[in-house]
């Protein structure tokens, strides 16, 4: 889901708004906006990397599917890697590919501009602008390679907190 929402202050009767002076000058013609994006998780493949005997194969294949609780994960893993186990020899494995749902994501990109004019010859516009506004950590994926001592654990999180400021003059 994504959802974007824009806002102009002093937008009241007549272009005006409630206040007046220093205050009005001040807080009128500001422009917020913001984007969410939420979303279930992206689909996940597990793999297992082998030389399949016999296939002329090197490299990622499908695992077994155990038949345990692919999320009924030990303590401090998020999935459980007893749900799967190494094909037997010269074998591809039975788990389906797209079987593993990854996090969930969400972010909040937010920015706030205005234009100033100096002149009827000049004016600066100031715009700042933040992605993942609320610095929350959003893994994008979980190690899936049944092999590996990360298998379960999540991958390093997406950016922290960004924040830019652009100042422009016209003439």
């Amino acid at each position: 889901m994504s959802l974007t929402m824009q806002y102009t202050t002093g937008m009241g009767l007549r272009g005006g708004s409630l206040l007046g002076g220093w205050r009005g000058a001040l807080l009128k013609e500001w422009t917020a906006s913001s984007q969410i994006n939420a979303a279930s998780g992206f689909p996940l493949t597990p793999v297992y990397i082998a030389a399949v005997k016999g296939t002329g194969v090197t490299g990622s294949i499908r695992p077994d599917y155990t038949g345990a609780s692919l999320y009924d994960a030990p303590s401090g893993l998020f999935l459980n890697p007893a749900a799967y186990a190494v094909p037997p020899s010269s074998r591809w494995g039975n788990a389906g590919r797209n079987t593993i749902t990854g996090p969930q994501q969400f972010s909040l990109n937010a920015s706030m501009a205005r234009t100033f004019r100096l002149t009827d010859r000049y004016s600066a516009d100031l715009r700042i602008e933040a992605t993942n506004a609320l610095n929350h950590p959003t893994f994008p994926s979980w190690g899936t390679v049944i092999s590996s001592a990360q298998f379960g654990l999540q991958n390093p999180a997406n950016p922290m907190r960004s924040v830019q400021t652009t100042v422009r003059v016209r003439f």
